[in-house]
């Protein structure tokens, strides 16, 4: 009956706080009401009333009413109260309940505890969370298990999981339970960061407190200790778990394969799948994916295909990456064709592919010099709306394809590559550029490569001294050295210092021009002169540039005096060498020693070669082609 009155007075308030009738009427009651228990229990009707067809503020503000009153809530009227408040959904409407109750003086219990906290732990205000624990402590409040274990729960959720795992080992140390679900939590946040030694030590703790051990547990270190790729530790908690009577399930499964995988062990994992399997574990579309995975690595393609085809008759849908990982198989194997099929069966079933599928199967294309495919390809992404994407894979495509053809030494299907991508309005990147100017290089179609040099200054890319080194290269290569020279001139004159692999193109040029003997009618003496002139000429610059020559640039120094006839020049430079802290390579020493021994100074040879071995460097062929092989192998070097 007093449930109805108190429902009909605030109903004819709409809702505003109780009106002015609600307040006297409490007045009046707490005025001759007989008994204390009287007007508790009427208290606990209103409040109770309010959460029915009141806001959660105008209870409070009605629970404020009763205290300028004097009246007294009992500690069930308060959490009737902090639960309403909590149903809101607003910690800040939580909080300000609590404030309103802490004006009475009572000292809450454990289950308002856990709805204060719970509130604010679901806005993830830790500490907030901890400031009202510990106040509410202070005022003798004696939290319970469920107390205990939510507060550690919702701090593990903040991320507060050292302070989480601090409360629980404290009050483990003193006796106090709380439920399996907060070590679970603990454990965890604490594997996540994989600290999990830590771990262990709380399963051990959690099974010496009484607790039947679980899954869980054993989930948490099977997990990480796969993401380590601690294979032992991962194969001995899976042991545990199972001689504790726990069947595996497709989450477990899935990290005992994952580290098969990370190790690089993929018969394993198929053959642990095929166990999983035949076991009657319900394969999930992680576990397939993991097994295809593995099929394709090893270029089981039938397997692989057949997997996929029996996830759809167990009434699962293969993903993007389920297809993903099939069409890469192919392409791995060079079996374009299938790669493509597969791309449609995705398209057919409605899988839409991301940037990452396309890449791939561009990947495929590339390495079969597929030109017209790529650009297919990426109408068919611009298509599907991919193309917002677009700058990533048409310079994927562009330095893929480019670089693949280069690779290959096919500089003419890089040219196409790169014409049909300026057609599209794609620019290739300085790298792009260098390598098809290089591609050319290497074939001595110097014509090209300048066509596209200038190509490239022309449409404002930055020209680098990597560029400006492949040039130069090439022309050395051809015997242009005077084109070499202006290119090398150039570039100084546009502000671009040269780097040592510069100074060595053009002094290995210089050497090959003198060897080649190309300057018909000059006697040996001039060309050495001309010779020594260059390479002295090269030394002052590398000295005015503050350019220090480097092993490689000694090795072609050398050899071109020794070549020249200059032997003690070439033995202090490579004093010199050693004397800058660098460490000379079999070439430096194949370089001396084959220098004196063209002036038949044999014995020096020996003696370089034996220091050469000393110093733990292994001769090649040719430095025993050129000394007195049956000598040298008697010594029985290995």
């Amino acid at each position: 009956m007093l449930f109805s009155l108190f429902r009909e007075i605030l109903l004819q308030a709409d809702g505003g706080g109780g009106g002015p009738e609600i307040v006297p009427l409490m007045d009046q009651l707490r005025r001759t009401c007989t008994t204390s228990y009287a007007l508790l229990f009427a208290t606990n009707s209103l409040i109770t009333t309010c959460t029915s067809c009141c806001s959660a503020p105008d209870t409070i503000g009605l629970f404020g009413d009763l205290f300028r009153l004097g009246i007294v809530p009992s500690v069930l009227t308060c959490n009737i109260l902090l639960k309403f408040a909590a149903e809101s959904g607003d910690s800040e409407i939580v909080v300000s309940a609590y404030d309103q109750i802490k004006l009475f003086g009572l000292t809450l219990d454990a289950h308002s505890l856990g709805l204060i906290t719970r509130s604010l732990f679901r806005e993830k205000k830790a500490d907030k969370a901890f400031q009202v624990w510990a106040e509410m402590i202070e005022m003798g409040v004696k939290p319970d298990i469920n107390a205990y274990s939510s507060f550690i729960a919702g701090l593990c959720d903040c991320g507060k999981i050292d302070l989480a795992y601090a409360i629980l080992q404290e009050i483990s140390r003193e006796g106090v339970q709380v439920e399996p679900m907060a070590y679970n939590m603990v454990m965890d946040g604490l594997s996540k960061e994989m600290r999990l030694q830590e771990v262990e030590m709380l399963l051990e703790d959690k099974t010496r407190q009484g607790f039947t051990p679980d899954i869980y547990g054993y989930s948490y270190l099977i997990r990480s200790y796969g993401k380590a790729g601690n294979l032992l530790k991962v194969l001995d908690h899976y042991e545990a778990m199972v001689s504790h009577g726990f069947e595996t399930n497709c989450h477990i499964a899935s990290y005992l394969l994952q580290c098969f995988t990370k190790l690089g062990m993929t018969s394993e994992v198929t053959e642990h799948f095929q166990k999983l399997r035949d076991s009657g574990l319900n394969v999930d579309g992680v576990l397939y994916n993991i097994a295809i995975y593995a099929y394709c690595k090893l270029g089981n393609m039938d397997e692989a295909v057949k997997l996929l085809r029996e996830m759809k008759a167990e009434g699962l849908t293969p993903d993007r990456i389920h297809y993903t990982c099939v069409i890469k198989g192919y392409c791995l194997k060079g079996d374009v064709p299938n790669a493509r099929q597969a791309f449609e069966v995705m398209l057919k079933a409605n899988v839409k592919p991301d940037v990452v599928t396309y890449n791939i199967l561009a990947s495929g294309f590339c390495k079969n010099g597929l030109v017209t495919e790529v650009f297919h390809l990426l109408d068919h992404m611009a298509d599907q709306g991919v193309a917002k994407q677009g700058k990533f894979v048409d310079h994927f495509s562009c330095s893929k394809l480019m670089n693949d053809l280069c690779r290959d030494g096919n500089a003419q299907g890089a040219s196409t590559v790169c014409s049909m991508m300026l057609e599209n309005n794609v620019i290739p990147d300085v790298i792009s550029y260098s390598k098809l100017i290089s591609a050319y290089c290497q074939t001595g179609d110097m014509h090209n490569a300048c066509l596209w040099f200038h190509d490239m200054v022309q449409r404002g890319l930055s020209v680098d001294v990597i560029v400006y080194t492949v040039l130069m290269n090439g022309y050395c290569k051809v015997g242009q050295m005077e084109e070499a020279c202006k290119l090398f001139d150039q570039m100084i004159n546009l502000g671009i210092k040269p780097d040592v692999i510069a100074y060595t193109v053009l002094l290995d040029g210089h050497l090959k021009e003198y060897l080649q003997r190309c300057w018909q009618g000059v006697s040996k003496e001039r060309r050495i002169y001309l010779l020594r002139a260059k390479q002295n000429m090269l030394l002052s610059s590398m000295k005015k540039m503050e350019i220090e020559p480097d092993v490689p640039f000694y090795t072609v120094l050398i050899d071109g005096q020794c070549k020249a006839d200059f032997l003690e020049e070439a033995r202090g430079r490579f004093d010199e060498l050693l004397q800058k802290g660098l460490t000379p390579d079999q070439y430096v020493y194949t370089a001396l020693i084959s220098g004196y021994c063209s002036q038949g100074e044999i014995e020096k040879a020996q003696d370089l070669f034996e220091e050469m071995v000393d110093r733990g460097i292994k001769p090649d062929v040719l430095t025993f082609s050129v000394l007195n092989q049956k000598t040298l192998r008697e010594r029985q070097y290995q």
